[in-house]
């Protein structure tokens, strides 16, 4: 792969990105039509249908954020991408990191390196690897009752999980992919003149976003969506 080449899969991916955009917005507004009326089996079947969209959209999110011109060199592009599908999610998110916050080591703050790695770390885990074990389960068929990783066995945890999701949980999943997605572009486009501004301005807006989504449930939601005058 060249830099032409990048480029055109950076341009390509914007396009997925914006589709899978609008095909979230048309879920969400089935869902919310759906806890409007009372319809609790539509609801759960949309959200399901929401997570498995939504693992399409955080892939073509992904992808477009390594080829990012002006970004990644072209032999980063090819260690993330191979780490990705050697080793899984996680594992590329964190190579993703790994050589974004090199750009910050070259810039001569290196103290700050291992307290922001941590930091992000922790939300990837969180808010990215967390959920894409959750997704996986319903891309293969588990959408009542999880199983282990042998599929000799019920899991309990994880079931209990797909029980307690709902809109308001993948909402969560979204603003905070995107959050991390703005900073790695902070890191990669310009560590030296803007990325102490608005990292802190990203990762501020994210830390506060997730604080107050915690109070968030679907009860208020669904007294929220009933509140809203009905369309004709």
């Amino acid at each position: 792969m060249d830099y032409v080449a990048a480029l055109r899969v950076f341009q390509a991916q914007t396009q997925n990105v914006r589709s899978l955009d609008q095909a979230i917005k048309q879920i969400n507004r089935a869902i919310n039509h759906s806890l409007r009326v009372n319809d609790t089996t539509a609801a759960a079947v949309q959200t399901k249908t929401l997570v498995l969209v939504f693992s399409a959209w955080a892939e073509a999110r992904f992808s477009k954020l390594i080829h990012t011109p002006h970004g990644f060199e072209l032999d980063e592009i090819r260690q993330i991408k191979g780490v990705y599908r050697q080793f899984g999610l996680e594992r590329g998110w964190d190579k993703c990191l790994e050589l974004a916050l090199r750009r910050v080591f070259a810039s001569g703050r290196t103290g700050e390196i291992p307290n922001k790695r941590q930091q992000i770390s922790r939300i990837i885990k969180t808010y990215i690897v967390e959920p894409s074990l959750l997704r996986n389960k319903i891309a293969h068929g588990q959408w009542k009752v999880a199983l282990n990783r042998d599929n000799d066995a019920q899991n309990a945890d994880i079931t209990q999980k797909l029980t307690d999701l709902d809109i308001i949980v993948v909402s969560i999943w979204l603003e905070a992919y995107e959050f991390l997605a703005r900073i790695i572009e902070d890191l990669i486009e310009s560590p030296n003149k803007t990325f102490r501004r608005d990292y802190w301005l990203h990762l501020s807006e994210l830390e506060a976003f997730l604080a107050k989504s915690k109070n968030w449930t679907l009860q208020a939601k669904i007294a929220s969506l009933k509140r809203k005058p009905t369309r004709n």
